[in-house]
C-alpha cells in the first residue's frame, strides 16, 4: 500500500539556490546573492491519496464484488464477464464462486463459468466444498461477505435433520444482510434457513424481498410461493407459480406445486390439469397419482378412487399416503371409523415420527370425537408441537380439539396464536370467532365476523356464524331480517340452520315446532334442531318424545360425555 506524502516547495526552491552558489564559487567568483524570503505558512502541498483496502478481492472495478454480492443469477453473469483473463489468485477464486452459486443456489440456470486449475488453499472454496459434504464450516473467521455466507449453502445441500449450525447460520448471514442490504443470495437464504427453522412468517419476508429484487427467479419465485402454499394462501401462490410456469413452461417443480396448491384450494378442475401433466412427463410417480386419488376423494368421487386405489395396492400398500387415502375413504364413504382409525394406527407403526401421519390421526379423532391409539387429537398435536412448537396445523388442531371439549380458555388462546400470522385461512378464523364466543368475548368476535362477512360472504359457514355472533350480542332485528333474506336462495345446509335458529326467537310453542320441524326436514342430522327438540319436550316433562330426539343426538355424538350423561338421566326418569 502506498502512503500518502507531503513535498513542499519550500526545500525545493532553497535546494535550487544553493546549487547555483556552489557552481559559482567553483567558477572564481563570488556573487551577491539575495536568499529568497520564503513563508512556510503558505507552502502548496502536493497530496498522494491512500489506495483503501477493499479485503482479499480488492478489484479495481468495484461492480465485480457489488454484483457478486447481490448473488443473483443475473448480477453473478455480469460480474463473470467484467473478468475476462483472471490472472490473480482472488481473481480465479471468485470464479469458482460464482460457478458454485449457480450450481448449488440457482441450478436452473446455465452454469457456463470455467473454473481455474490452479486455484491456492483459501476460505471461501473451503467453506463451498464443507458445504457440498453436508458440513457448516465455522473456521472462516467472517472476516468479509463471503466469508459469512458460503458456509450457509449447506442448507441447500443437506437434509432438514441437521440443525446444530442453525444459530450461527443465522447470525452470519444477518450480518451479512448489513452489509449488503439488497443482496437476493442473502435473503434467500435466510428464507431457507427459517423455513427450516419452522418460523413461515419470517421465510415468507425474506423470499418475498428476494422475488422483488430477483422478478424472474426460478428458485426465489419458486420458495415464496411454496411458502405462501405451506400457510395457506392459495390464492398468491397460485399467481406466483402460474406467472412462473408462464416463464418456465414444463417446469415439473412449479407443475407439481401448482398440483398441490390447486387440491388445497378445491380448485379440482385445475388440480387435475396440473397432475395430468406431472404424469406425462413422470409416469410412474406415485406420489402423484395418489394426489390424483386424493383429489377424487375431495369430490366425493369414490368409486373412481378406490379403484385407483386398489390398483396402487398391488405395488404397495405400506406407503404413508396410501395408507392415509385408504383411511379418509373408509371413514367418509365406508362410514366406519373403526376400520379408518385401525388403518391410521398402522401408519403410526410404520411411521411414528412423521407429522403429516400424526396430523391425520388428530384430524381424525377430531372427527370422531375419539381416541387414535389412546390418544385424544388434542394429545397427538401436542406430540408435533413438542417438536415443533410453530407447526400451524398442529395448533389449529388442539384449539379445535379445545373447542370441542368445551374447554373454551384453552381453545381461545390457541386460535388466537393463529390469528397472529401474516396469513389467516378461513378455517382458523371461524374457530377463532366459535372461541371467542366460547369465552363471552362476543365485541371481540363482532369485530372479526364483520370483517370476515366483507372477505367471504358466498361462504355458508361464514353467513351462518355470522347470524351467531348477532344472536349472541342481542341484535334480534337484524338476526330475524338476515334470515328472512337468505332462507329462499339457501342451501338445505344452510336452511336447516336458518329454521333452527329462527326457532330460538319464537314467541309461541307452534312456531317454534314448526321451524324445528322444517330444519330436520332440510338437515335430519342437524344436532342443534335435535337436541332443542330433546329441551323442548324434557321441560314440558314429556320424557318418551324427549328420548327419541336426545337417542338421535347420541347416534350423531357417541364421544360426547354431556350428552352421553343426560341420556343416562333421561333413561333413570324414565324408569
Amino acid at each position: 500500500m502506498l502512503p500518502s506524502t507531503r513535498i513542499s516547495f519550500q526545500y525545493s526552491i532553497s535546494g535550487f539556490f544553493l546549487l547555483m552558489l556552489l557552481l559559482l564559487t567553483s567558477c572564481g567568483s563570488t556573487p551577491v546573492v539575495e536568499e529568497p524570503v520564503v513563508d512556510t505558512t503558505v507552502a502548496t502541498p502536493l497530496f498522494v491519496p491512500e489506495i483503501q483496502d477493499q479485503g482479499f478481492f480488492a478489484f479495481s472495478d468495484k461492480s465485480i464484488m457489488q454484483d457478486m454480492e447481490l448473488g443473483s443469477p443475473v448480477s453473478i453473469r455480469r460480474a463473470v464477464a467484467k473478468i475476462r483473463n483472471p490472472s490473480t489468485q482472488s481473481e480465479k477464486i471468485i470464479l469458482a464462486v460464482a460457478s458454485s452459486l449457480m450450481s448449488i443456489v440457482w441450478p436452473s440456470e446455465k452454469n457456463g463459468i470455467s473454473i481455474p486449475s490452479d486455484i491456492e488453499a483459501n476460505a471461501y472454496t473451503g467453506a463451498i466444498d464443507s458445504a457440498k459434504m453436508g458440513i457448516y464450516d465455522v473456521n472462516t473467521g467472517n472476516t468479509d461477505f463471503f466469508t459469512m455466507v458460503l458456509p450457509s449453502l449447506v442448507l441447500l445441500t443437506s437434509s432438514n435433520s441437521q440443525t446444530d449450525y442453525y444459530n450461527q447460520s443465522q447470525a452470519a448471514l444477518s450480518a451479512a444482510l448489513e452489509l449488503k442490504s439488497d443482496s437476493v443470495l442473502v435473503h434467500y437464504l435466510l428464507g431457507t434457513l427459517y423455513q427450516r427453522m419452522g418460523d413461515l412468517n419470517s421465510s415468507r419476508r425474506m423470499y418475498e424481498k428476494a422475488a422483488e429484487l430477483a422478478e424472474d427467479c426460478l428458485e426465489v419465485n419458486y420458495a415464496f410461493a411454496n411458502v405462501l402454499y405451506l400457510q395457506g394462501n392459495y390464492e398468491e401462490a397460485q399467481d406466483i407459480a402460474s406467472k412462473m410456469l408462464d416463464i418456465f413452461p414444463g417446469n415439473l417443480k412449479l407443475l407439481k406445486l401448482l398440483s398441490q396448491v390447486a387440491t388445497k384450494w378445491g380448485n379440482y378442475a385445475l388440480a387435475e390439469s396440473y397432475i395430468n401433466q406431472v404424469l406425462q412427463q413422470e409416469p410412474e410417480n406415485s406420489q402423484f397419482l395418489l394426489l390424483r386419488v386424493e383429489v377424487l376423494i375431495d369430490q366425493s368421487n369414490y368409486v373412481k378412487a378406490v379403484s385407483l386405489l386398489d390398483i396402487y395396492s398391488r405395488v404397495d400398500k405400506v406407503s404413508k399416503d396410501y395408507l392415509l387415502l385408504r383411511s379418509r375413504i373408509q371413514n367418509e364413504w365406508n362410514k366406519n371409523p373403526v376400520a379408518a382409525a385401525a388403518t391410521v394406527e398402522q401408519a403410526l407403526e410404520l411411521y411414528p415420527k412423521d407429522s403429516a401421519v400424526i396430523l391425520a390421526a388428530a384430524n381424525l379423532a377430531t372427527v370422531t370425537g375419539d381416541t387414535v391409539r389412546g390418544k385424544t387429537a388434542g394429545e397427538l398435536a401436542e406430540e408435533i408441537l413438542q417438536r415443533e412448537p410453530n407447526n400451524q396445523d398442529a395448533i389449529f388442531i388442539r384449539a379445535k380439539d379445545a373447542l370441542a371439549r368445551k374447554e373454551w380458555d384453552k381453545a381461545y388462546t390457541n386460535a388466537s396464536q393463529l390469528m397472529k400470522n401474516d396469513t389467516v385461512s378461513l378455517a382458523q378464523n371461524i374457530l377463532y370467532i366459535q372461541a371467542c364466543l366460547g369465552v363471552n368475548r362476543v365485541g371481540e368476535a363482532q369485530n372479526a365476523v364483520k370483517e370476515l362477512y366483507l372477505d367471504q360472504s358466498n361462504s355458508d359457514d361464514v353467513k351462518e356464524l355470522y347470524i351467531r355472533v348477532q344472536a349472541a350480542a342481542g341484535n334480534q332485528g337484524e338476526v330475524r331480517s338476515l334470515i328472512a333474506s337468505l332462507l329462499p336462495s339457501a342451501s338445505s345446509q344452510l336452511k336447516s340452520f336458518l329454521y333452527y335458529q329462527r326457532s330460538l326467537l319464537s314467541t309461541n310453542d307452534t312456531d317454534k315446532l314448526a321451524d324445528l320441524r322444517q330444519s330436520l326436514t332440510a338437515n335430519p342430522r342437524n344436532t342443534d334442531a335435535l337436541f332443542e327438540l330433546y329441551r323442548y319436550y324434557f321441560d314440558r316433562k314429556d320424557y318418551r318424545k324427549a328420548q327419541y330426539y336426545l337417542k338421535q343426538v347420541v347416534a350423531l355424538n357417541t364421544n360426547d360425555e354431556e350428552i352421553l350423561r343426560l341420556n343416562t338421566e333421561l333413561e333413570a326418569l324414565l324408569k
